[in-house]
């Protein structure tokens, strides 16, 4: 009978465990992005995500080789995109990712499918910055920025890129055009 309840107790600690793992594997905290941190090298991507799909830079020829982004598809959709640091350096550190998967979360909820409302009521805001055709949204002491499209802007707002606007002029309802994550350069 022990050593029934000792199996039992092992069985349910694995459980847990395995549990609090996929939690992390979708968690964006402080300079993280699920298993990615802000010392995460190029090269471990492979390793970080071996049961999905990465499309990594063609490096093979320089005058084809625009884009420096490596791309990781989970269940065969494009979940991230991931910028290094240095182009075509396998020990350079991870910049910046654009975030495309809802399952990547803050813990108040933060995701891409997220709304103006959602971010405002849990997060400060650092700065809103105007552009021809988005609006960019810092996040204070997260690493977090998002894009909103300027069509869910007030007509007044949409074609003027040289107003200031502010967080009472994006509508409660407008939705994240790019969910990104900058990490903060160690020293």
């Amino acid at each position: 009978m022990k050593k029934i309840v000792q199996f039992g107790f092992l069985l349910s600690l694995i459980f847990l465990s395995s549990c609090q793992e996929s939690q992390n594997e979708f968690k964006i905290g402080q300079n993280q992005v699920g298993q990615i941190k802000a010392q995460t090298e190029v090269h471990e991507l492979e390793s970080i995500f071996s049961q999905d799909s990465i499309v990594k830079p063609d490096l093979k020829n320089r005058f084809r080789a625009v884009d420096n982004d490596y791309y990781v598809y989970q269940n065969g959709e494009l979940a991230l995109k991931i910028q290094p640091r240095k182009a075509q350096d396998s020990t350079s550190y991870i910049s910046e990712i654009q975030i495309l998967n809802s399952a990547y979360k803050t813990d108040k909820g933060l995701n891409a499918s997220s709304t103006f409302k959602d971010l405002y009521e849990n997060y400060k805001i650092n700065f809103i910055q105007n552009s021809l055709k988005n609006v960019i949204v810092d996040l204070k002491d997260s690493g977090i920025y998002v894009v909103i499209d300027k069509k869910h802007l007030p007509s007044s707002l949409k074609y003027d890129s040289s107003s200031k606007i502010s967080k009472t002029q994006i509508p409660d309802d407008a939705p994240f055009k790019y969910f990104w994550f900058s990490f903060t350069e160690e020293k």
